[in-house]
This record gives structure tokens, sequence and C-alpha cells, in this order.
């Protein structure tokens, strides 16, 4: 099945609210500066670390949701349960026996089980809808946060435009792939006929994710990067 990439809906972007005010930023990070360069259960003291920047960059995540259609002819074989007197069953063109047939009225001889195996084709239709969530990097991640109406913001474009932004390290093409490929990991049909098969992206959705990132300077002038998620108001 060729899959164009191209082919993609309209992508929507969405930037969450920041949850933490500066000075709690700057509270958490001052109380936890000096962690990052513990070595060997030696923590520096607070006056060996400082702050050289502190900055907040959206970054992004990547929703994408798909679906995978296919129909396909089938051979199968179906029992089904016919009275004891019944000998066989014309079905089409084919003639099918029954395993107990008998002209009995005994009790015990009609409690028997007669069944009929017909053999025929099943048309089948299967759907797997799937969704991913992507890091900046191109990793999958589970998505954790809220998107209610009060959580975002009204108008994510400007906002994205005013501020500073991590971009992905891949493409909407190459991501699409990554949702194809999932999609197509299902069992595969054996000794099927007329097999139709397609495979549709629904949604591309953009979530910029406001991160607080502190630069820090420590002993021996080593720089460390601390991570601070102003949506969840926690260390990442």
């Amino acid at each position: 099945m060729i899959v164009d990439v191209k082919k993609k809906p309209k992508t929507k972007n969405i930037v969450l609210k920041p949850q933490a005010k500066n000075d709690t930023v700057n509270d958490v990070i001052e109380k936890n500066k000096t962690k990052l360069f513990r070595h060997l259960l030696k923590t520096p003291k607070s006056d060996e670390v400082h702050v050289h920047s502190l900055s907040m960059i959206y970054e992004p995540l990547m929703i994408l949701s798909g679906t995978y259609n296919a129909d396909f002819l089938r051979k199968a074989t179906h029992e089904l349960s016919v009275e004891h007197n019944v000998k066989e069953i014309v079905f089409g063109d084919g003639i099918f026996p029954s395993s107990n047939f008998t002209l009995s009225n005994k009790l015990v001889t009609k409690m028997r089980k007669n069944t009929v195996k017909v053999e025929l084709e099943e048309h089948v239709f299967v759907a797997n809808g799937k969704e991913i969530v992507l890091d900046n990097h191109g990793e999958l991640r589970d998505f954790t946060y809220k998107v209610d109406t009060k959580d975002v913001e009204n108008y994510p474009n400007a906002v994205l435009k005013k501020n500073t932004v991590r971009e992905f390290e891949m493409t909407e093409e190459t991501a699409i792939k990554k949702l194809v490929k999932l999609l197509q990991s299902h069992d595969t049909f054996e000794e099927v006929r007329d097999l139709n098969e397609s495979l549709i992206v629904d949604d591309i959705t953009k979530i910029y994710v406001p991160i607080f990132e502190a630069r820090l300077v420590g002993p021996k002038k080593k720089v460390k990067i601390l991570r601070y998620d102003a949506v969840k108001k926690k260390l990442v």
C-alpha cells in the first residue's frame, strides 16, 4: 500500500498558558540549583552556583491521529445446527451433508447434535485507529496536559511570534511516516482476495508547552541547565 504523506489535514496550533508565577520559578531554581552539581555525595554551597540566565521557551509536542481501513474476501467454514431429520443443505451450487442425520423419533436419537458445515466466503471489513504523541526530538511520549479552554491561549500564533519557540527536529512528513508505520502494524491477512486498503491521516495538532530554562554556572565553571515546566509547575 502506497501512502502519500504530503496529503495531510491542516495543522492546528495550541499554546498552553503558564500557570507558574516568576517569583515561584525563581524560588524553585534557587532551592534546586546546587543539586545538578552534586558529585560523589558532595554538593556545592549555594554561593558556588549562580544563575547565568533564565528564559522561557515554548517546547512543542505533536499529536497525530489516523485510520487504517481494509476490506477483503476470505474463505471460512461455518457450522450450522439443524434438526435431526435434515440430511443435507443445498446452498447455491453446493450440497452440504449433515453430521448426524436420522429418521428416528426416539428422544435419545433426537438429542444428538446434528450439524452442517458450510464452506463459503466472508466479506470482512477492518478499521484500525491510532493516535501518537511525539516530542520535538521525534520520540514517542505520553500526553498528560489539560487542553480545556481556560488552559490555552486565545491567540496562539500571536503568542508564538512574540516568544522563543523550540523547533521540531523532524518534519511533519517524518512524523506522519511514524504514524503510518504503527497503523500498518496489524495482523497480516492471509489467504484473502480482493484486498482493498486505505490509510487516512485524520488530525495533526501541535501543542506548545512553556518551559523555563535556567543556565547555571557552578564550580570549575561547569554549566548545567535546570528545566521547569510552567504548566505542571514542576522540574523536568
